[in-house]
């Protein structure tokens, strides 16, 4: 169990545990890259390429997400939990798992499975953190 600092806030994650999940995804799902970001896009767990930046990743996971809540609040709906978006290269997916956290995804190509896997990993992650996170 790793202790981590969130807002002043220290919590108790089980990054470990974290990072098997993430693989365990990939590994099903096809995905080269998914994440546990914090809503300010700090990394907290993740699985992917050693080449790539997991700090670039996470930093513009979490502005996309705060952008699908601007645009959202704007129109006075309530900010989205999740979100998936396709392209002819691959899907990307994007899921709350507490007020402070989420789960990013990007796969190459199109996967059926895809939304069911993000849900079940986002529950899943869920049980690894803090209640307070």
């Amino acid at each position: 169990m790793h202790r981590r600092v969130l807002g002043g806030t220290v919590l108790p994650i089980a990054v470990d545990e974290l990072r098997v999940l993430l693989k365990g995804f990939n590994a099903r799902t096809g995905a080269r890259v998914s994440a546990v970001v914090t809503r300010s896009g700090v990394p907290i767990a993740w699985a992917l390429p050693e080449d790539m930046q997991v700090d670039n990743f996470a930093t513009m996971a979490a502005t996309l997400l705060g952008a699908l809540e601007v645009i959202y609040s704007t129109m006075k709906e309530p900010a989205p939990e999740k979100a998936l978006v396709q392209t002819d290269g691959g899907t990307l997916a994007v899921r709350t798992i507490t007020s402070r956290m989420f789960f990013v995804a990007l796969s190459e190509g199109k996967t059926s499975d895809m939304e069911a896997a993000v849900e079940e990993t986002a529950t899943r992650a869920r049980g690894f953190l803090s209640k307070e996170s």
